[in-house]
C-alpha cells in the first residue's frame, strides 16, 4: 500500500470527527449526500432514488414514408406531410454524418390555420467526438416547441428533396409532471473566522431541480461523466424560437431532454444548466450542480466547463433582462467556487469533432465566459444574444465583487450547512503545502483547490482520505462531493477515487485499475465493490474487489480475473508463481463451454465439468496449434504433472506428454 506522513493535526480531527469506520458510515447514512448537491437540503436531485418519474413519449416518421404536399414543393425543396396524434416537440433527424441544411417546419391543429414557416437550423451542441454518446449521436436540427397539438393535427417538413430518403420528423410528447416548479429557499452564507485561503465565492442562486421539471430519470444513459476541475464557462441559446408561458417551462425542458437522449443519442440533456425568459434557473444535466458535470453542449470543448442555456432563439431579439441576470448570477456561483474571475483567461484543449472551431489537440486561450460561437462553427447564442456577452462579464464580475464569504464558506450553506455537514470545528485553514484550503465540521470536511472547487468528504472516506496521507497522498483534492453509489459511496479525487460500502469498507482505486473497473461500470459491475486499496505487486499493482480482481503492470496492462479461474491462479502464488500478469480479461471461450484468461507464463482455462487449470509452455503451444479447446483434446482437466519420460497434461479427449530426453511432446486420444 502507498503510504504517506499523516500530518497529526487532521488526523487527531479524525478522531473527533469520524472516529472508527463504523462510525464514519453512520456519519454516511445520517444524511444522504444528495443534499451535498443541491441548493437546498430538501429537495432530492436526479441522483436520489425519489427524482421524479413522468410520462412521455417519441415517435419517429420516415419522411420517405409519408406522402408528399408537392403543390407546396418547388425547386430542389419537397415538402412532406405527416398526420399527428398528440405532441409538443418537433425536430428533424438525419443519419450521423449528413450534410444537409433549408429544414423549415410548421403545424396545424385540428380546425385551426396553418402557423408561419419556422426554420430549424441544425443542432450545434453536440457531445464530445470519442465518448460514447459521441458515438452514439446523429446530425439533427435543433427542436422547436409548439405546445399541444391534439389529435388530428398535422406536421410539414419542407427541405432538400435529396434528403428525404434519410430524414425522420422526430414527435415528443412532453408527457405530465405532478411537480411543483416552487422556488427552492436561497440559503445565506455563513461568515467564517480564522485564515481565509479559498476565494471568496457568491451565495448560490436559487435554482430548480431536475425532479422539479420532472425529469424521467429511466432515460438517461449511464452515469455522469465529471471533470477534474472547471476553467471556463459557455453560453447557449435553445434556437427554439417557439414561445412558452411560464407554465409550460418544465414541459419545455422535458422535451429538449427527450429529445437529446432518445432521438439524438445522448446521455442526458446536453447543457449544465438552463435559463428560462422569466429568470428561472434549472438544473440540466446530472451528476451535481457543483459538481464539474461534462456536458454536451459544446462539442470539443464539454471537458472542464460547464454551459448555460438562455431558452429561446436569440437571433434578431435580445434575451430579457431578468434572463440575463440569472444567467449572470448562476456563473457568478459556479465560477467563484472554482476561484475563477469573470473575464480571466482559460486554456484549454479542443478535442476536436463536428462544430468545434479547432482541431482535435490544439491549445487554445479563451476567455472565463465564453459564447458558444467562441469554441464552435455555429451561430450560437444567437446574433443579439453574443452581443450582450460583455453586460453578462461585467454583471458576473459586480455580483462576484459584492461576495463576502469564501468558497469554502459558500459551499457549506449550499450542502444545508448545519443540518447536513453539523457545526464548525477549526477555522478554514491552508494545506501544508499552500495549494488548497480545508474545514473540518462535526460531520465531515470541505476541501478547496483553485483546481477542484470546494466538495465535501464525510464518515469512512473521510477516514481513509486521512490515513492514506490526505491530498499529498497521490489523491490530491477531492473532485466530487461525497455521492452514492450503488449500495454505498464514493469521492472522486485528482489521483483516483475512494469507494465505500458497509460490506467492504473505504478503499481508494487509482490509475490504470480505475480505469478498467469504470469501463466494467464502476461497483454496478461485475467486479463490485474494491475490498482492498491501491496496492503493489511484484512490479505491478492490484485491487482485489467483490468480484475477482484487477492486476497492473506497464507490460501487461489492466485486466480483471475472477471466480475459479483467479482462486486457481491464487494457488499457484498470483503473479509471483510463473504465471505472471494477466493479459486478458477473463473471457468465454468461442463454443461457448467456459472460460479463460492469458496470462504472461500461459493461461487457464475452465469448464463447469473440468474447472480451472493452468497450461503452459509447450503443453499451450501444442493444445494451441490443435485448436485450443474445440479440437480433439477439449479442455483440460489436471494442471501439468511429473511421469517416469517427464511431464504430462491430461484433457478430456486425452492427454500431451513432454519427454525430458527427446524434449518432444506427444498427442495421445483416449
Amino acid at each position: 500500500m502507498r503510504s504517506v506522513t499523516t500530518p497529526l493535526s487532521r488526523r487527531t480531527l479524525l478522531s473527533g470527527v469520524v472516529g472508527t469506520s463504523v462510525t464514519g458510515a453512520a456519519l454516511l447514512c445520517a444524511q444522504s449526500p444528495a443534499s451535498a448537491q443541491t441548493g437546498t437540503a430538501l429537495i432530492p436531485t436526479a441522483l436520489t432514488p425519489t427524482a421524479l418519474q413522468v410520462g412521455g413519449s417519441t415517435r419517429a416518421f420516415a419522411l420517405a414514408a409519408q406522402r408528399a404536399a408537392s403543390l407546396l414543393s418547388t425547386g430542389d425543396l419537397a415538402t412532406v406531410s405527416i398526420g399527428v396524434d398528440g405532441g409538443h416537440m418537433v425536430g428533424v433527424t438525419f443519419p450521423s454524418g449528413a450534410s444537409t441544411d433549408t429544414i423549415s417546419v410548421r403545424v396545424r391543429t385540428a380546425g385551426a390555420d396553418w402557423t408561419a414557416w419556422s426554420d430549424l437550423p441544425l443542432n450545434d451542441s453536440e457531445p464530445d467526438p470519442e465518448t460514447a454518446e459521441g458515438r452514439r449521436s446523429v446530425t439533427a436540427s435543433d427542436p422547436l416547441w409548439v405546445g399541444a397539438l391534439g389529435t388530428g393535427a398535422t406536421v410539414q417538413v419542407r427541405l432538400p428533396q435529396a434528403d428525404v430518403a434519410d430524414a425522420h420528423l422526430q414527435l415528443v410528447d412532453a408527457g405530465e409532471s405532478t411537480a411543483l416548479a416552487q422556488p427552492a429557499q436561497a440559503r445565506t452564507t455563513l461568515a467564517s473566522p480564522g485564515t481565509k485561503t479559498s476565494p471568496k465565492a457568491v451565495a448560490q442562486p436559487t435554482i430548480r431541480t431536475r425532479a422539479q421539471w420532472g425529469a424521467d430519470e429511466s432515460l438517461k444513459k449511464g452515469g455522469a461523466s465529471y471533470s477534474s476541475t472547471i476553467k471556463a464557462c459557455v453560453v447557449h441559446h435553445t434556437a427554439d424560437g417557439g414561445t412558452y408561458s411560464q407554465s409550460e417551462v418544465p414541459s419545455v425542458i422535458r422535451g429538449m431532454y427527450r429529445y437529446h437522449t432518445v432521438s439524438l443519442g445522448w446521455s442526458d440533456l446536453g447543457y449544465n444548466f438552463v435559463v428560462d425568459r422569466f429568470g428561472g434557473i434549472w438544473e440540466g444535466r446530472a451528476g451535481g450542480i457543483s459538481q464539474p458535470v461534462v456536458g454536451a453542449h459544446a462539442g470539443g470543448f464539454n471537458t472542464d466547463t460547464f454551459g448555460v442555456s438562455m431558452m429561446g432563439d436569440f437571433t434578431s431579439v435580445a434575451p430579457s433582462a431578468e434572463c440575463l441576470e440569472s444567467v449572470a448570477k448562476v456563473i457568478a456561483w459556479k465560477l467563484s467556487m472554482y476561484g475563477l474571475p469573470a473575464d480571466g483567461a482559460a486554456y484549454l484543449t479542443s478535442a476536436g469533432g463536428g462544430t468545434a472551431r479547432y482541431a482535435k489537440g490544439t491549445n487554445v486561450k479563451l476567455r472565463t465566459i465564453n459564447g458558444h460561437r467562441d469554441v464552435g462553427f455555429t451561430a450560437c447564442p444567437g446574433n443579439v444574444g453574443y452581443t450582450r456577452m460583455d453586460q453578462i462579464r461585467s454583471r458576473v464580475a459586480q455580483i462576484m465583487g459584492s461576495a463576502t464569504s469564501t468558497a469554502i464558506d459558500a459551499k457549506y450553506a449550499a450542502v444545508g450547512g448545519a443540518g447536513v455537514l453539523g457545526t464548525p470545528t477549526t477555522s478554514e485553514n491552508d494545506t501544508p503545502a499552500k495549494n488548497g484550503s480545508y474545514r473540518f465540521y462535526t460531520g465531515g470536511a470541505i476541501y478547496w483547490s483553485s483546481r477542484t472547487g470546494a466538495h465535501t468528504v464525510r464518515g469512512a472516506i473521510l477516514a481513509e482520505y486521512g490515513r492514506l496521507g490526505w491530498e499529498k497522498s497521490g489523491l490530491g483534492f477531492p473532485t466530487t462531493d461525497d455521492s452514492p453509489a450503488k449500495g454505498g459511496f464514493y469521492n472522486h479525487f485528482e489521483g483516483g477515487s475512494i469507494y465505500y460500502s458497509a460490506a467492504t469498507g473505504a478503499r481508494d482505486v487509482r490509475g490504470a485499475i480505475r480505469q478498467k473497473w469504470a469501463s466494467m461500470g464502476w461497483e454496478g459491475g461485475r467486479a463490485g465493490f474494491p475490498t482492498t486499496g491501491d496496492s503493489q505487486a511484484k512490479g505491478g499493482w492490484f485491487n482485489h474487489f467483490q468480484g475477482g480482481s484487477i492486476y497492473y503492470s506497464a507490460a501487461s496492462g489492466a485486466h480483471f480475473t475472477g471466480g475459479a479461474i483467479r482462486d486457481r491462479w491464487a494457488a499457484l502464488g498470483w503473479e509471483r508463481g510463473g504465471m505472471g500478469f494477466p493479459t486478458t480479461d477473463d473471457t468465454p471461450t468461442p463454443n461457448g463451454k467456459g472460460w479463460y484468461t492469458h496470462f504472461q507464463g500461459g493461461s487457464i482455462y475452465w469448464s463447469a465439468s473440468t474447472g480451472a487449470h493452468a497450461v503452459r509452455g509447450g503443453f499451450r503451444d501444442t493444445w494451441a496449434s490443435l485448436g485450443w479447446e474445440t479440437s480433439w483434446l477439449g479442455f483440460p482437466t489436471k494442471d501439468e504433472y511429473p511421469v517416469a519420460e517427464g511431464l504430462r497434461m491430461e484433457f478430456q479427449g486425452g492427454s500431451l506428454t513432454w519427454n525430458k530426453g527427446t524434449n518432444k511432446i506427444t498427442a495421445k486420444k483416449n
